[in-house]
């Protein structure tokens, strides 16, 4: 894979830059030189061109988001119960080939970093492959988010190698009533595929009673591979709203499902020294942001792009269909990124009273459940909890382990975000 170049926004505190090596970071407006000449993470950190300090201003957002997400289509050759899109018709009015080619200009134009094709199934699109290119000839990292049946070895070799992160759902879930097996087989065959076509990949996979058993037979696979994996827990959203007593896991679930979060942590750490930056790692440094902001990044570091054109602070809001500020058929995206969004009126001061009595309202833990959307799927208003039973014991089983670790602070900071570097707020 070819050298990323430093990629870096001008921002209000001063600049915002990802490096080759996966590093992210705000840094000093005097670092400018030192971004436009290209210079590694290493020296500017050794220089003291980090920022220290961060004043938040109302409804605090980067005035260009690093991350996109683009769904070129709703439709999907799935119908899965743990959709959070509920992805298998397209919507109304899916814009065109040309029109996402627009899109995807004006994401240049504004120096966005990296767009993530995501769907429903976004190889179903027509001009999927033309939409990759154009991307990649405008600059952007991209990271495809598929179930791989259409990864045909025709279609793969279509696609650019090089700044491209192909990422393959494996929920035993998919394959409604041919068995577990069968997709564990059918995905890991289409992984091998693409590896052996230069590509990078990695796994996707939603944490959920019917796949708990099977955890440590998808890592030890990953990890003879070399193949990282992002897990999520399986959350109610969209079409899993009507599945959450079938697949939502208890807190009895914790201790397993941590195990296999830490071996996961582990992969993914290695993964992105190897791979550097890409969708993954910048997904992860909103993270860091939001934790040390106390501010959720939907709306304010990324945003979703629906096939019709609906903007989105998130995929969760996209599929709670909630918080959109418009469509890009009415105005631009970067005209509609900075006019005043609703989400971002909240912060985690808004949970203080929801937050106040639960175990894991500490500085010792990440809890991501300070979350408007996950709060409205839950509880139907924006401020309560967003987390399960299971995600609470989770968060305190992770951190216990993750602190004991050999893997330690790196992947503290570089997955988790539980340990941080000190940073000012203000």
């Amino acid at each position: 894979m070819a050298a990323i170049p430093v990629k870096y926004h001008k921002e209000y505190f001063g600049y915002i830059a990802g490096f080759s090596d996966g590093s992210v970071a705000l840094l000093r407006p005097e670092s400018h030189f030192s971004l436009e000449t290209q210079r590694p993470f290493e020296e500017l950190r050794s220089d003291g061109l980090l920022l220290e300090t961060l004043e938040i201003r109302d409804g605090f957002f980067l005035n260009t988001p690093p991350l996109i997400w683009l769904e070129l289509t709703r439709r999907c050759n799935l119908s899965c119960d743990h959709c959070y899109i509920s992805g298998g018709n397209a919507r109304e009015n899916e814009l065109s080939g040309a029109q996402f080619a627009q899109i995807i200009d004006e994401l240049g134009d504004m120096g966005i970093w990296a767009v993530a094709f995501t769907g429903g199934e976004p190889t179903l699109h027509p001009d999927f492959s033309a939409l990759v290119w154009h991307a990649r000839r405008r600059g952007m990292l991209v990271g495809i988010a598929t179930n791989g049946l259409m990864l045909t070895n025709k279609l793969l070799d279509s696609l650019p190698r090089d700044g491209v992160i192909i990422s393959i759902s494996l929920d035993n879930l998919h394959f409604s009533g041919h068995g577990q097996s069968k997709e564990f087989q059918y995905v890991t065959g289409v992984l091998e595929r693409c590896g052996q076509r230069g590509f990078k990949t990695n796994i996707m996979t939603s944490t959920n009673r019917k796949n708990l058993g099977d955890l440590d037979i998808l890592i030890a696979w990953a990890e003879e591979q070399h193949v990282s994996i992002r897990s999520v827990p399986f959350s109610p959203l969209g079409r899993g709203k009507k599945f959450k007593t079938q697949l939502e896991l208890s807190p009895a679930d914790a201790v397993s499902a941590a195990r296999f979060w830490l071996r996961e942590c582990e992969l993914e750490h290695k993964y992105h020294q190897d791979v550097g930056l890409c969708v993954g790692s910048i997904f992860n440094y909103g993270l860091t942001l939001a934790y040390m902001t106390r501010r959720c990044s939907s709306g304010r570091y990324l945003a979703y792009i629906a096939s019709d054109g609906t903007v989105y602070p998130c995929t969760m809001t996209a599929g709670e269909d909630i918080f959109s500020p418009g469509n890009l058929l009415e105005t631009g995206f970067a005209t509609l990124w900075r006019s005043h969004w609703t989400i971002r009126d909240y912060s985690w001061d808004n949970f203080q009273k929801t937050c106040a009595p639960c175990p894991i309202n500490g500085e010792d833990y990440y809890c991501a459940a300070r979350c408007p959307a996950m709060s409205y799927a839950r509880h139907g208003t924006f401020s309560e909890c967003g987390a399960s039973g299971f995600e609470i014991a989770s968060t305190v089983i992770r951190t216990s382990l993750l602190n004991n670790a050999e893997v330690g602070r790196n992947s503290a900071r570089a997955i988790t975000k539980i340990n941080i570097e000190p940073f000012g707020v203000r």
